[in-house]
C-alpha cells in the first residue's frame, strides 16, 4: 500500500516536502516527491509546470509510482488544486496544514475565501492524520473545527510556544550555520517518547523549524517511533530546498548573499528577519547591511506589491527594486506599486528594472560584512516577460558576479 502525504499552507510547502522525503529515504522507504521545484517519480524527473499537477497527471505519476514499487507520495497540494478537484480522487492518508497568509487574491475574493480552499485537504474521506501549526492564527482555527467537524482524525499540534501543541519546539541556537532546537512529545499522541530530544538543522531560521516539526509529524503519523530516529539523523544532515535560502558566498570578499522564493509579504518577513537576527547574532556581520533586490509577478495579486515594498523598506537598509516574471504587464507599473510601500518607511532604494542589472548593482554595493537577499523567484531558472519565457537563474548570477 502506498502512503500519500498532502502538504498546503503559503509558504514552507516545499521544504516541508524535502525534509518529509528525507526522512523517508533515511528510514528506507522509497519515495516519490511532486511539488513546485519538480515532479520526481523513482527515477524519472518530470517539470514541474504547476505545484500539483492535473488529474489526469497525478493518476498517471501514482500509476508509475506503483510499478516501481514506491510506497511512499509525498505532494505540495496548492489552494488552486484543490478548488480546481485536480486532488479529489487522490486517496491522501495524512496532511499538514503550515500556515496561511496573503496570495492569490487575484484569484480568490478575499482571505476567507482562500482559507476554505485550503480547509477542504481536511474533509478528505481517506485522511486519518491532521498535522497543524497552531501558531498560525487560521491554522488554530482550522484544529478548532476539526475537533467538531472530524472528530474522529487524529490531529498533531505543532508550535513554538504553545504548551499545549502535541510537538511543542524549543529554539536553542540560530546562525548562518543552521539552527539546534528540542523537542517535546506530548504523553497523548507520543506516549511511548514522553522525553523531550535535541535536533540540528544546518538551514537557519525559525521558519524551517517548523516545516522540520511538520515533516517530522507527518512521517510518525505513518511509521511510529522508528521515524523519530530517522527524522533526527535526516534533518542533521539536511541540505534544503533548491532556491530556499539557499547561501551563496565569496569568503575572500566577506560578502554572502542569501537567494530564496520569498514571494509573499509574509514569506518576505520570515527572510529578512531571519537574516537580521542571524546578523545581530553574528559579530562578524553585525556591522553589514542587509541589501534586498525583488520584485514581484506580473498578473498575479497586485495588493501584496505596496505590502511587500513596506516591508523591504523596513527590513532592509538598502532595497533595489526590480523585475520578477512580469508576464503581459509592464514592470515600470509593478515597479510603481511596490514603491508606493516604500514611502511611508523613510528607506534607502532605487529602481532597476532589469533584473541582472539589479542583482549586480546589489554586488557592486556590497561592502565587506553586508548581506545581499535576492528574493521573490528562488529556484526558477527562468523569466517571463509578456509572452518569451526565457533563461535566468538569480543563483547562477549571484554565483558569476561573487
Amino acid at each position: 500500500m502506498t502512503d500519500i502525504f498532502g502538504i498546503t499552507g503559503t509558504n514552507g510547502k516545499t521544504t516541508t516536502a524535502y525534509m518529509l522525503a528525507e526522512i523517508l529515504r533515511t528510514a528506507a522507504r522509497e519515495c516519490a516527491l511532486i511539488g513546485t521545484v519538480t515532479h520526481r517519480i523513482g527515477n524519472k524527473v518530470y517539470e514541474a509546470i504547476n505545484t500539483t499537477p492535473g488529474r489526469e497527471v497525478l493518476a498517471n505519476y501514482l500509476q508509475e509510482a506503483q510499478a516501481q514499487g514506491i510506497d511512499a507520495v509525498v505532494m505540495e497540494v496548492s489552494s488552486h488544486a484543490l478548488v480546481q478537484g485536480r486532488v479529489s480522487e487522490v486517496p491522501i492518508q495524512y496532511a499538514a496544514f503550515m500556515n496561511l497568509t496573503q496570495d492569490h487574491l487575484d484569484y480568490y475574493k478575499s482571505m476567507e475565501e482562500y482559507y476554505l480552499a485550503k480547509k477542504k485537504l481536511f474533509d478528505f474521506k481517506s485522511l486519518t492524520s491532521a498535522i497543524i501549526n497552531i501558531d498560525d492564527s487560521y491554522g488554530r482555527r482550522l484544529s478548532e473545527e476539526l475537533l467538531k467537524e472530524h472528530p474522529q482524525l487524529r490531529q498533531i499540534t505543532i508550535s513554538l510556544g504553545d504548551e499545549t501543541a502535541d510537538l511543542k519546539g524549543t529554539i536553542l541556537k540560530e546562525g548562518f550555520s543552521g539552527s539546534e532546537f528540542m523537542l517535546a512529545f506530548s504523553e497523548t499522541v507520543f506516549s511511548e517518547c514522553a522525553q523531550a530530544r535535541k535536533f540540528s538543522l544546518p538551514r537557519p531560521g525559525r521558519h524551517h523549524i517548523y516545516d522540520a516539526m511538520a515533516a517530522l509529524a507527518l512521517a510518525f503519523s505513518c511509521g511510529g517511533f522508528d521515524m523519530i530516529d530517522a527524522a533526527e539523523d535526516a534533518l542533521a544532515e539536511f541540505a534544503g530546498a533548491p532556491g530556499r535560502f539557499e547561501i551563496i558566498t565569496n569568503p575572500k570578499k566577506d560578502i554572502v548573499a542569501i537567494c530564496d522564493y520569498a514571494h509573499t509579504p509574509d514569506a518576505l518577513v520570515n527572510l529578512l528577519r531571519t537574516v537580521r537576527e542571524i546578523k545581530e547574532n553574528d559579530a562578524a556581520a553585525k556591522r553589514g547591511r542587509i541589501i534586498t533586490v525583488f520584485g514581484c509577478g506580473g498578473d498575479r495579486d497586485k495588493t501584496k506589491r505596496p505590502l511587500m515594498g513596506h516591508i523591504a523598506g523596513l527590513m532592509s537598509d538598502y532595497t533595489i527594486i526590480t523585475s520578477d516574471n512580469p508576464r503581459s504587464e509592464d514592470p515600470l507599473d509593478i515597479i510603481g506599486e511596490i514603491e508606493e510601500g516604500l514611502y511611508d518607511t523613510a528607506a534607502s532604494y532605487s529602481v532597476t528594472a532589469d533584473r541582472r542589472s539589479a542583482i549586480m548593482r546589489a554586488v557592486m554595493l556590497a561592502r565587506p560584512g553586508d548581506i545581499v537577499v535576492v528574493a521573490g523567484k528562488g529556484h526558477e531558472t527562468y523569466q517571463i516577460v509578456g509572452n518569451c519565457k526565457k533563461h535566468f537563474d538569480d543563483r547562477e548570477i549571484l554565483r558569476e558576479l561573487l
